[in-house]
């Protein structure tokens, strides 16, 4: 029934504004205002109206509408009055979009249930991201992409494999910024302030240099107090942004940009939610701790019960958390340069671009644990295009490509007696070409044919440490025993074995050993048992693959697609599509399961898709259908594992399909009422997937078949995959109100979103219940637009759900949700 409420409410609020809004518009007009709102019905730039979108998803400038595939495209004001000012804001305006904000910068992205958990940097994510141009290599480089002097952002929805090549089979996410223009003196500053001492500062100024030369410069600052009681999920983002334009002559234009971003605080959390049992054959078993939800890892609800859970197979009690060991500090940055040179035949793109990260973080981890993290990479790439202009019927793109890079990782996904820490450096390259060819059959049916053909190399070279402490104290045995029995509440009462400290260096485990009397001085890291700690206490087991570990592999993959484009009007297309998308494979420092190898396959998609993009009622009236049915093989699936002798994560392939419609619909009402409709149906299901396990550690909600050659197998046909709600619903308005030489623009929009799943456990209690939010703004602005003060709230009805969720091998569960009610005030300057 508070679903019906909340959604009665958006609805009910979205359309009372709209039937009253013509009337008090009419009331309060004069011949003025009357002549304002005809100025407005007749530009490009009428609030809320059809305006025409230029994109460059398909490397050429096109309409939304002329763009035979399927995609969204989010313009800057969008982006601010729907307060998205990252990536992790998309999800509650793309109804394709599903975002998992994990710990630290670890966000991982879906479409149409297409992506990854992206946890490390051995596996790449399933939806591409862009910035400005430029690959991002790794998921989590994103992170340091704040929307701020935004041109616009662009989500490709499916597989992009021609375009755009591998780690595009879920689609593409195109972050553009403002670029500088030539002979133009202008800029804006814009400052917001609102509940949790939120402080929002943005800006950017334009500065012509000469006739043909010009720069742009911008920068943006974020801070806010944590969501959690506790002080975490905070926000401290810092960022600047520096370009130059250079037109020497009318054919050749160079720009070269910078970019630098860091990001501090201490991160987001989830709370303690609750434990599932770790009795053999009942770890879905699940028991909740009524914390509250905005609770925080560290608050001391939580750690009450921390302190009161055991750790096995050592059976000490787990320590509290402190939120002084929670922090991160992320720095991201680049340079660039886009090089443009017009012939007679066509254009002529080469970026070069080189970027670097840095992140070191502690986080809550899989096993609700501070879990320490050093990440740092660079990455170069340059892309090399022709896109024609031929006078006859055929014309294209034509590109080569070329990306390399480096990781140094470390990583230690601590839960206090078991501690699997991998050091490594992995990295390798990549090259393509690629062509995409359209046919003119006639004024209007086109034919289009693409190809790419894709070597990717990759390695990685390290260490992997699985440190576990076991507790053996011993009681008399019984009469006739042939065994003792373990004393495991005399290891709790002594507190033993030692507590690990979380790091990511091994010496530090061996220092602190034989510094507190455990181990024997000149102890060293070696591949198998420790002494006994003080002969009775218990003993360290380094259960890893070891040290020095190697792997290397190689794919060569070609990728491709077909379409057809009908223009049934001036303003109705009709296309279809096949496209084949491909994620490269990698290595991993151990094998999953008994007898692998030290690489995991590729992934494919088959994508087909049906659509129609359409105006009708003299430009008023957009209609954008679209009918999709891929079949995704190999699909990569990472999951947290309890295998001795493998991977912190680890990976294994599966097969789904995935089908639906998509339903994109813009009416501009009147001059100064616009409504829209999105809405998604999505089915996407696992064909197959088998996950395994330890026998008797598995905590997965598949069907148990049983131990298959050693090891707990789980067979998860027919489960639904992560961030895929079959429902998927946006409503939004925008109405403006002429008040004599003033616009008053009132926006609200409303999203429902049925349950779904958030973790690859496939519990229950993992599962994202149906979700209905809305989001309002009343803006005042002058009828030239040289300022404006904005009041806004998100997540009006102060509706929760879960947005990631982790279960560690303690039992531990926790669950973070989206962000609470937020409200404030923004003020803009233009110039």
């Amino acid at each position: 029934m508070r679903k019906v409420y909340l959604l009665g409410s958006a609805v009910g609020a979205i359309a009372a504004v709209a039937v009253a809004s013509p009337a008090m518009a009419q009331d309060m007009a004069t011949q003025t205002e009357a002549e304002r709102e005809a100025e407005l019905s007749e530009t490009e730039d009428v609030p809320g109206g059809l305006n025409t979108i230029i994109v460059t998803a398909q490397r050429r400038a096109e309409s939304l509408q002329d763009a035979a595939i399927p995609i969204d495209a989010l313009s800057s004001e969008k982006l601010t009055r729907a307060g998205i000012e990252s990536a992790n804001d998309l999800g509650r305006i793309s109804p394709s979009l599903g975002v998992n904000p994990g710990g630290g910068p670890l966000t991982s992205l879906f479409i149409r249930g297409v992506g990854a958990l992206t946890v490390n940097p051995l596996q790449d994510s399933g939806v591409a991201q862009n910035y400005d141009g430029v690959y991002l290599g790794r998921a989590s480089s994103a992170a340091g992409q704040n929307f701020y002097d935004m041109e616009r952002v662009e989500v490709l929805k499916g597989p992009q494999g021609t375009l755009y090549g591998r780690n595009a089979t879920g689609g593409v996410l195109n972050y553009i910024p403002m670029k500088p223009q030539v002979g133009e003196f202008s800029g804006y500053l814009q400052a917001e302030y609102g509940n949790f001492d939120k402080i929002g500062v943005q800006g950017a100024v334009n500065v012509p240099l000469t006739d043909g030369m010009a720069v742009r410069l911008a920068a943006s600052h974020q801070s806010r107090d944590g969501y959690n009681d506790d002080g975490t999920s905070d926000l401290e983002a810092t960022s600047v942004r520096a370009q130059m334009l250079m037109e020497p002559t009318d054919r050749l234009s160079l720009r070269f940009g910078f970019d630098y971003t860091s990001v501090g605080g201490k991160g987001s959390t989830g709370s303690l939610l609750g434990f599932f049992s770790n009795t053999p054959g009942q770890q879905t078993e699940f028991t909740p701790t009524g914390i509250d939800i905005d609770s925080g890892a560290c608050s001391a609800a939580s750690n009450a019960f921390r302190v009161q859970t055991f750790q096995g197979p050592s059976f000490a009690l787990l320590p509290p958390i402190s939120c002084d060991d929670l922090f991160q500090d992320l720095s991201y940055g680049g340079l660039q340069t886009e090089l443009t040179y017009e012939l007679d035949a066509g254009t002529i793109t080469i970026i070069p671009a080189w970027r670097e990260y840095s992140q070191d973080y502690t986080f809550v981890g899989p096993g609700f644990a501070p879990a320490p993290t050093q990440e740092s990479g660079e990455q170069f790439s340059i892309e090399a295009r022709f896109a024609s202009d031929f006078d006859g019927p055929v014309n294209g793109v034509f590109g080569l490509y070329y990306f390399e890079e480096e990781v140094d990782f470390a990583a230690n996904f601590y839960q206090v007696a078991v501690a699997p820490i991998q050091n490594w450096t992995n990295g390798g390259d990549s090259w393509a070409a690629f062509a995409q060819v359209t046919f003119d059959v006639t004024d209007q049916f086109r034919i289009n044919v693409g190809g790419r053909y894709t070597e990717d190399n990759k390695f990685v070279r390290g260490d992997d440490f699985a440190f576990l402490t076991i507790c053996p104290l011993e009681v008399p045995p019984f009469p006739g025993a042939p065994f003792t029995i373990p004393d495991f509440a005399g290891c709790a009462a002594q507190n033993y074995p030692a507590v690990l400290p979380p790091t990511t260096d091994p010496q530090v485990y061996i220092d602190s050993l034989i510094a507190g009397g455990f181990i024997p001085p000149g102890s060293t890291i070696n591949d198998g048992f420790y002494p006994l700690i003080n002969g009775s206490a218990g003993f360290i087991v380094d259960g890893g693959a070891g040290q020095g570990l190697t792997s290397e592999d190689s794919w060569k993959e070609p990728t491709y697609r077909v379409g057809v484009e009908y223009d049934l009007t001036p303003d109705s297309l009709l296309y279809a599509t096949y496209e084949r998308g491909y994620r490269a494979g990698g290595v991993e420092l151990a094998a999953v399961g008994a007898g692998g190898g030290l690489s995991f396959d590729p992934e494919f998609i088959d994508a087909f898709t049906i659509g129609s993009k359409n105006r009708f009622l003299g430009d008023t009236l957009q209609v954008n259908i679209e009918g999709f049915y891929w079949e995704y093989k190999g699909q990569q699936i990472t999951y947290f594992s309890t295998i001795d002798d493998a991977p912190n994560f680890g990976t294994a392939n599966g097969d789904s399909t995935i089908k639906g419609v998509d339903l994109d619909v813009l009416w501009a009402a009147t001059p100064t009422t616009t409504l829209g409709v999105k809405f998604q149906y999505l089915d996407a299901k696992l064909d197959q997937l088998t996950l395994v396990s330890d026998p008797g550690t598995g905590r997965f909600g598949c069907e148990n078949v049983g131990v298959v050659s050693g090891l707990q197998t789980f067979e998860c046909a027919g489960t639904e995959l992560l961030y895929s709600p079959e429902i998927a619903l946006d409503l939004a308005l925008e109405q403006v109100f002429v008040l004599g030489d003033f616009d008053l623009t009132f926006f609200a929009d409303a999203s429902y979103r049925s349950e779904q799943q958030t973790d690859l456990s496939f519990t229950p209690q993992t599962v994202s219940d149906e979700y209905i939010t809305a989001n309002f703004q009343l803006t005042l602005e002058p009828a030239d637009a040289v300022w404006s003060i904005s009041a806004f709230v998100n997540n009006a009805f102060d509706e929760r759900y879960l947005v990631n969720t982790n279960v560690g091998s303690s039992g531990a569960f926790y669950g973070e949700h989206n962000p609470p009610r937020t409200y404030g005030v923004r003020a803009k300057i233009n110039f």
